[in-house]
């Protein structure tokens, strides 16, 4: 199985001075230890999964909500609404203002 790990690397690295091998040695095993965390968390789903389909009050589960990796890129955009945010206008109401 393959997968990929995003690094951020700091500009000075990449402008030609000396990279601090500790700092990347740093940098690679904390990109390590996230890939395991994620790995972790999506076979921690697939056994939920799993128990839910065997409880047979579950028949059939849409394949997005299974194979989802649960990063925010699967998650939408909330929509932005006309006018003031719903806290003002609560806070607007109980103080007698609407």
């Amino acid at each position: 199985m393959e997968h990929t790990i995003t690094l951020t690397i700091p500009s000075d690295w990449l402008e030609g001075q000396l990279v601090d091998q500790d700092q990347l040695r740093q940098a690679l095993l904390l990109g390590l230890a996230q890939l395991r965390q994620r790995q972790a968390a999506l076979d921690a789903a697939v056994q939920v999964v799993q128990v839910l389909l065997t409880t047979d009050r579950i028949h059939h589960l849409s394949a997005e909500l299974v194979e989802g990796d649960g990063t925010d890129a699967d998650r939408q955009v909330p929509p932005v609404l006309p006018g003031p945010p719903v806290s003002e206008i609560l806070i607007a109401q109980r103080r007698g203002e609407l």
